[in-house]
């Protein structure tokens, strides 16, 4: 099993002191063998990120073999080809160790097919050449017309006998782009919030990555993962191409609830376990408050907790 970390910055006041205190404690994590980092994009509070690729940049200059997620994107503040272009940007300077996750589409109150248009287009754009596409939600090149198939689509073979640069193309804009630069892994772990039971099915029959996020209880959450993997399974899919997450408050030594999984070393073991054989996740994420100096909670979880997870 893979463990991450992510973090809640609402108790903290300054926001520099709390995006580099979670930089920090990533290096931290690099060293001590956890397996990803996930910094949320906000803008609820003072210190709530709205550019967590930024961070996760910085993070990347400090670290070696951590992941690093831009968690939470929503699509409604930057444009789909900026969101594309900036991880591919991270995985640049990361070395292949970039992902994204998206936040449901009732947590930010879009149509879910905004949510899924967007996916497909960020995951066509690190991997195709010349390209458009037709959604409800999304057009590019912007002047694609209604006789464009709806989703993506390239150039007609024969094209190729009337290629042009795009860039020499004057004030005519092209049929089909290129959108560069391309991540530095071929196609980066895209994962969504499947909170929401339209994009929970739309997900399990793509492919793509379930995340359930350490705000819904326990019970619920596993339930979820445990339909993912079951409407999956019906969709012949495979397990190895997705990378199902349960994101928990953890307490070690002390005592759990609804949110959270507490208890000794051995019962949280025991604990993470049956809830993996339920719900079928393989990653898990710790979410925890940045700044609450827990390294010795770090340490002990990676030298008691985490290699008998993955055993």
């Amino acid at each position: 099993m893979k463990v991450g970390l992510s973090w809640d910055l609402g108790q903290q006041t300054e926001p520099v002191a709390a995006w580099r205190s979670v930089v920090d404690e990533i290096a931290l994590a690099d060293g001590l063998g956890y397996d990803s980092a996930w910094f949320s994009e906000g803008r609820d509070t003072s210190v709530s990120c709205p550019q967590p690729s930024i961070v996760l940049t910085g993070a990347a200059a400090k670290t070696r073999n951590i992941q690093l997620v831009v968690a939470s994107r929503t699509v409604g503040h930057a444009h789909p080809v900026r969101i594309a272009e900036e991880v591919a940007v991270l995985d640049l300077f990361a070395t292949g160790r970039a992902c994204i996750a998206f936040s449901a589409g009732v947590n930010q109150q879009v149509p879910a097919q905004h949510v899924h248009e967007l996916i497909e287009f960020v995951r066509t754009a690190w991997t195709e050449d010349e390209f458009r596409y037709r959604g409800d939600y999304i057009r590019f090149p912007a002047s694609t017309g209604e006789e464009a198939p709806v989703g993506v689509s390239e150039p007609e073979p024969n094209s190729a006998l009337n290629y042009l640069p795009q860039w020499e193309a004057g004030p005519v804009q092209p049929e089909y782009l290129t959108i560069t630069p391309k991540p530095y892994q071929r196609l980066p772990m895209v994962y969504v919030d499947v909170t929401e039971e339209e994009t929970l099915e739309w997900a399990a029959k793509k492919g793509i990555s379930p995340v359930v996020g350490a705000d819904v209880p326990t019970e619920e959450a596993v339930e979820r993962l445990a339909r993912y993997r079951r409407l999956a399974d019906e969709a012949g899919r495979s397990h190895a191409e997705v990378d199902p997450v349960l994101e928990r408050r953890l307490e070690i030594g002390g005592s759990g609830d609804q949110l959270s999984l507490g208890g000794t070393p051995d019962e949280l073991i025991k604990t993470i376990r049956q809830l993996k054989l339920v719900g079928g996740f393989r990653h898990l994420v710790w979410k925890r408050a940045a700044g609450s100096s827990q390294d010795g909670q770090l340490a002990k979880f990676a030298s008691e907790i985490q290699p008998l997870l993955q055993a």
